[in-house]
């Protein structure tokens, strides 16, 4: 069974890491990791979302124009605030959201715009910008599905996030970095910031304990023998592998993000920075070209958009537990869950379209760099045989 992915970090970081963690428990410190200025590490993207609310102090009651789709723990931290979110929906060929969605939600209780490039795309975010910054609205980009080591955000957004948490690309198990324009919005997160207790080391060593583990288990032959071995005691294969894989698992996200990296984060963080390997960028690119040459493009999510990265690859399916069967049938682990993502449905503001981005039809491919070309050949061919003109199945799976 070739498994949907594998963690971006090699055994020799995992390794550095946790001598990073012993190093700092025995007082072996060196001077603390440096970063460029402007920007910030913090334990997080929720974090960092968190601490931009809370220098900002808005008023509860006040709006903030987002995405429709996104992690329900950026939605949770907004609730925290009292704070009203505006959903706009998103298009499902580029990935975008439409000018005029932002200038029909503007309000004059709207504060911010939160711009979030998902699956790996960064969408064409000029228009709203604009027409954001027409209304004095504060702009942050979420970057965190989006990192390639080239976009740095957009001069005109206020603040841009990325993230390197435990599945990202170039993870540092977890941390994020906050890029803030603003030299008084900066000054007073950092403020915040160092209010903030340090995380235990020892929960970062942990971390590094459980990217070895999934770094063994999602090798060929260990991942066949899992999933052979949860279809035996009739468990839940996709459960377990998301156990595993959640940042933050479980409820009560405040109180989880409230802490600042450990040294050893941040030296992993500085690291990974430091050596990012921009050819593996080029590699997921080629892959993902591969996999869905040929497809029509109505089956491909981001099928237009023009700066797409491929950290998933997500395709429509009319059914797709049956398509999922048929790929796992033949050794590839494609999967409905391999996102936490969800949509929420304030329909008042948009009306439905055809080209708006849904999540019940969605299949995640095999993402795995280690794939053969015969593998991704068998696995496009695959996809061809059981896709026909906008996710159904061929006639042949259908009689």
């Amino acid at each position: 069974m070739i498994a949907r992915g594998r963690l971006d970090i090699r055994f020799t970081e995992l390794f550095k890491g946790a001598l990073y963690c012993i190093g700092s428990a025995c007082g072996f410190k060196k001077e603390q990791p440096q970063f460029p200025e402007g920007q910030l590490p913090c334990l997080s993207v929720r974090t960092g979302f968190y601490l931009i609310l809370e220098a900002l102090n808005l008023e509860p009651g006040d709006e903030i124009l987002v995405a429709d789709i996104n992690i329900p723990d950026m939605f949770a931290i907004i609730a925290a605030y009292h704070l009203k979110v505006v959903p706009l929906t998103v298009d499902k060929n580029t990935l975008g959201i439409s000018a005029g969605q932002i200038e029909a939600a503007v309000t004059p209780k709207t504060k911010l715009l939160l711009i979030t490039h998902l699956f790996g795309a960064i969408m064409d975010a000029e228009s709203l910008r604009n027409i954001a910054k027409l209304h004095n609205l504060i702009v942050i980009e979420d970057c965190a599905q989006a990192y390639d080591g080239i976009y740095k955000g957009d001069l005109k957004s206020d603040v841009v996030l990325f993230s390197f948490g435990l599945i990202k690309t170039n993870t540092a198990l977890t941390g994020a970095i906050l890029c803030i324009r603003n030299k008084q919005l900066l000054a007073a997160v950092k403020i915040l910031n160092n209010r903030l207790p340090v995380q235990k080391g020892d929960r970062y060593f942990k971390k590094v304990i459980n990217a070895t583990l999934i770094n063994m288990l999602t090798a060929r032959w260990p991942f066949t023998i899992a999933y052979w071995l949860c279809n035996l005691f009739g468990k839940d294969f996709d459960a377990l592998i998301t156990g595993f894989s959640r940042g933050f698992p479980g409820a009560e996200v405040m109180k989880k993000i409230k802490y600042r990296p450990c040294y050893a984060n941040l030296c992993m963080l500085q690291h990974k920075l430091r050596y990012f390997d921009q050819s593996r960028i080029y590699k997921r690119k080629e892959l993902a070209t591969r996999l869905l040459q040929d497809l029509d493009p109505q089956n491909i999510i981001g099928n237009a958009n023009l700066r797409h990265t491929h950290w998933v690859i997500p395709i429509i399916a009319t059914n797709p537990s049956l398509l999922i069967d048929k790929l796992r049938d033949k050794g590839f682990d494609a999967t409905s869950k391999a996102s936490s993502l969800i949509k929420i449905g304030f329909a008042s503001l948009s009306s439905k379209t055809s080209n708006e981005l849904t999540l019940q039809n969605l299949v995640y491919l095999p993402m795995n760099m280690k794939m053969s070309k015969k593998e991704v050949k068998q696995l496009n061919q695959l996809l061809l045989d059981n896709l026909l003109n906008g996710g159904g199945f061929s006639k042949s799976d259908q009689a």
